[in-house]
């Protein structure tokens, strides 16, 4: 379907008990340049004061127009495909609701998609830490099947598609909707159908600022185990035993590092046996890219220091 010229985007967030960080993002959307914007907050059973922070923004800035809508929690995909359900836009932008937004996010992207009539656009993103709002790292994604099927095998940083990418309506029924059985892996299992449809526009300029902050989701032992047995279920690429064992050493891998910053030497180091069960190679291939990144991070100029986020 053909696009207007100035086309309403509709912009999807998924909330459950974000109140320190709720109000951040939404002033973010507020300062957006591009201003033809619907606001459909998906609150998915928050027991804090998020939705409370929500309808003094809304109070403050009655320019903002923002559709709240409560609903038992049934995890985040759940969150955003009501979301897309309620919303009227031709475009859908999706976005964390601990991450911001750059002013010019969305009039970049409707502009790269009018421009280039692709149907969907992502674009790079700045790591802060939540402590200090100090920037940690710019990651440039690449868009491709190989890309994602790093992403997958959690050989690389993702493409953070739940905080950067811009769709076409159309496009998003066409993928289907995120697996509701899945929270930390639906945005790359969402991403592996997307590249199977249409290849997606990359904006080089980070647009989006990541939140790292203690006890996320994807830090979560148990749920990153029950959720890896969902996706070799789901995703055809790891039926395939080669892959499998890849997904699962570097799996193991990434648990033996968050338990061991914590302290837990034990339980770290019981998961780094696992890894290197699953494949030995891969797991010292995986260390030695981390420690090439560290190496390349502290030496000679990196971007992330001449980088200014827009909010404290």
């Amino acid at each position: 379907m053909e696009l207007s010229k100035d086309p309403l985007v509709s912009v999807v967030i998924p909330m459950y008990n974000s109140q320190h960080w709720i109000q951040g993002l939404l002033e973010s959307i507020q300062k957006q340049t591009y201003k033809r914007i619907e606001i459909i907050l998906v609150d998915d059973g928050s027991t804090d004061s998020s939705v409370e922070l929500v309808a003094k923004f809304s109070n403050r800035n009655s320019g903002v127009a923002i559709k709240v809508i409560s609903k038992k929690n049934s995890g985040v995909s759940d969150a955003r495909n009501e979301g897309v359900r309620q919303s009227t836009g031709e475009l859908v932008a999706f976005v964390d609701s601990d991450d911001i937004w750059m002013p010019e996010k969305i009039e970049r992207q409707v502009d790269s998609i009018l421009s280039s009539n692709s149907s969907a656009v992502a674009c790079s993103y700045l790591i802060f830490r939540d402590s200090d709002q100090k920037p940690v790292d710019i990651i440039h994604p690449i868009w491709s099947l190989r890309s994602v099927r790093n992403w997958l095998l959690f050989r690389s940083y993702g493409g953070l598609l739940s905080s950067t990418l811009m769709i076409t309506r159309d496009t998003f029924y066409l993928t289907g909707p995120f697996r509701s059985e899945l929270s930390l892996s639906a945005d790359i299992e969402f991403a592996w159908r997307l590249l199977r449809i249409t290849p997606v526009e990359i904006i080089k300029m980070p647009l989006v600022g990541y939140r790292l902050r203690p006890n996320q989701m994807h830090k979560l032992p148990k749920l990153l185990l029950s959720e890896s047995q969902r996706m070799i279920e789901i995703v055809d690429l790891l039926r395939i035993r080669k892959f499998e064992r890849i997904y699962l050493a570097n799996l193991n891998l990434r648990l033996f590092l968050y338990r061991m910053k914590d302290g837990e030497i034990l339980l770290g180091l019981s998961f780094l046996l696992i890894a290197l069960g699953n494949n030995p190679l891969e797991v010292f291939s995986t260390i030695s890219r981390i420690m090439i990144l560290r190496i390349r991070r502290f030496i000679g100029f990196s971007e992330k220091d001449s980088y200014f986020l827009p909010h404290s």
